[in-house]
Order: structure tokens, then C-alpha cells, then sequence
């Protein structure tokens, strides 16, 4: 595996009276338990139910499989404001573990639909599509923050995987919302407390399509509709996207810089896509954050 260093964990009891309930235990589907808005994948599921049945819960592993599903890091991090009451707001997958606890997490992996089973063939399959474009555009906007030299990376992954969440949420019959919710919430620090239920509002004002969060994730967005190959210094597409306004203000990189990052960006979609499916979470997110070892 290639998790290294000690392992972070907490305690199987926290939140709870008693042992580990079973997994079909009704009391972790109580009425007055949130339930989950969106659906989760049944591979999220099962191994995020085998976590938390450990006497201890590792907190990179759960969050590993947490930060490539869509549907499960917004339960979880709905939670966790809840837990806390909206007296702060968590944008921190293994923090959001702790404070969600394990109840209200096996509660998410026990009532939430699964996509596999809870839908016909044709949804399931474009809902399994916007969940891997998440992934990709999270891995992404993480990326391009970090290049950027930009703070909150955790906080950029986040934004970048829960950007699409009306688009999911049309998918599912809902109203889609005018502004991608969650990069909102992502600018004004806040998770909200209705999930995804009218939370429309106007399109996004030039200000916050510079902050940086906001231009880190709309850049991977772009990049994700970009034509596979192609040479950086060649490509108009690539040419085009390095233009684009879209870049945070103040950035001091130049079109050829960008340009690289750009086609950067490219690979790493492609290998997201590649190896999401394939490796472990907890081995995908490690190679991930080791310096361009997807390349």
C-alpha cells in the first residue's frame, strides 16, 4: 500500500451508546437522521462499512474512499456542519470524519440509494459519469492550486468534486440550480443547510469567478473539455484556455506556463479516469499527492 507514516485514527465509540450496530440495524434509519441527498456508488459503500466496523477508524483510508464519490463526501460533509451545529464549517475530509462520527456515517452507507441498484441501466451509467468528471475535475483544481501557489487545496478538491452537484441533482429530477452550488459555498465558507434544494442564484459575478478557488476549479472544468494530445505550445485549444479570463487575478504566470499547466492538467484528467476505477482509493489518492507521479 502506499499510504505511509502513522496511521490517524479515532475511536469506534465516539458519538455512540453501546457497540457497533449491524448494518441493517434500523436505528441508522431513524426519522430524525438527514437523510442523504444524492446517491452513493455500492463500491464506496461496502468499503466505507468495512472501515467503520474496525475497533478503530482510520481517518485516511475512510477519507480516501470518501474524496472519490461525489454523493458520499456531500453527506459527510452535511454532517459534519450538523454535528457542529454551523458553528464552523469543515472543508476537511478527515476532520469531517470525526465530526460526523460513525453513526451518522453508517447511516449515509445504509439509507443512501445506491447508483448500481437504484437506477435503470441508462441513468446509473451517466450518473457513474458525472461522478468519475468530479473526480477528474477535483484532481484537477487541487493541481492547479497548488501550481498557483494558492491556499486551501483540500478545500479546492472539494469544490472541484461537488461542482457538478445540479447538474447530478437534475439527473435525479431536481431543479437545477443556476450556479453550481458548492463553488459557491466554496467562496463564502459555508455549507448549505438545505443541500441542494433552492439554493439558485444569479451567475457567478466576475469577482468570484477570479478568487482563486473559484478560477482553479473553473479552469479544470475547461481543461476536462479540451481534445485529447495535442502539442501545449501548439494546440488552440490550449491556446485559448490560457487566455481565458478566467485565471485568478493577481497570477503572475505567463501563456507558456500556463499552457503547460494546462496540458498538465490534460494527463492528469486521463489518468484520474484510468485509475479511479481500477486502483484502491486510499492507493489513488497516494499516488496522486506524490509529486507527479501520475505523469
Amino acid at each position: 500500500m502506499d499510504c505511509v507514516g502513522k496511521q490517524a485514527t479515532i475511536d469506534n465509540r465516539l458519538g455512540r451508546a453501546g457497540g457497533l450496530p449491524a448494518l441493517r440495524d434500523s436505528r441508522l434509519c431513524r426519522l430524525d437522521l438527514p437523510i442523504l441527498d444524492l446517491p452513493i456508488l455500492t463500491r464506496s459503500a461496502a468499503l466505507l462499512a468495512l472501515l467503520l466496523q474496525d475497533g478503530s477508524v482510520d481517518l485516511e483510508l475512510t477519507g480516501s474512499v470518501i474524496a472519490l464519490d461525489p454523493g458520499l463526501a456531500f453527506g459527510t460533509l452535511k454532517a459534519a456542519s450538523r454535528e457542529c451545529n454551523g458553528q464552523s464549517e469543515i472543508w476537511q475530509l478527515p476532520q469531517a470524519v470525526v465530526a460526523a462520527g460513525c453513526d451518522r456515517l453508517l447511516e449515509i452507507v445504509n439509507c443512501a440509494r445506491k447508483i448500481e441498484s437504484s437506477y435503470e441501466c441508462a441513468a446509473a451509467t451517466r450518473l457513474r459519469q458525472l461522478y468519475m468528471r468530479g473526480v477528474q475535475r477535483a484532481c484537477l483544481a487541487e493541481m492547479l492550486t497548488n501550481a498557483l501557489n494558492h491556499a486551501d487545496p483540500e478545500r479546492a478538491y472539494l469544490a472541484g468534486l461537488l461542482f457538478d452537484l445540479p447538474g447530478m441533482a437534475s439527473r435525479l429530477g431536481r431543479t437545477r440550480t443556476a450556479l453550481p452550488l458548492v463553488l459557491r459555498s466554496a467562496l463564502s465558507d459555508s455549507l448549505p443547510e438545505t443541500g441542494l434544494a433552492g439554493v439558485a442564484g444569479p451567475a457567478t459575478a466576475p469577482a468570484e469567478a477570479h478568487h482563486p478557488i473559484a478560477a482553479s476549479v473553473l479552469i479544470a472544468n475547461e481543461v476536462l473539455e479540451l481534445s485529447d494530445g495535442g502539442n501545449p505550445e501548439s494546440c488552440p485549444q490550449i491556446e485559448g484556455l490560457a487566455a481565458s479570463p478566467f485565471w485568478p487575478t493577481g497570477d503572475d504566470c505567463s501563456m507558456g506556463e500556463r499552457r503547460q499547466l494546462i496540458w498538465q492538467g490534460c494527463r492528469l484528467g486521463a489518468w484520474a479516469a484510468a485509475n479511479a476505477p481500477r486502483l484502491s482509493p486510499w492507493e489513488f489518492m497516494a499516488k496522486l499527492h506524490r509529486r507527479k507521479a501520475w505523469e
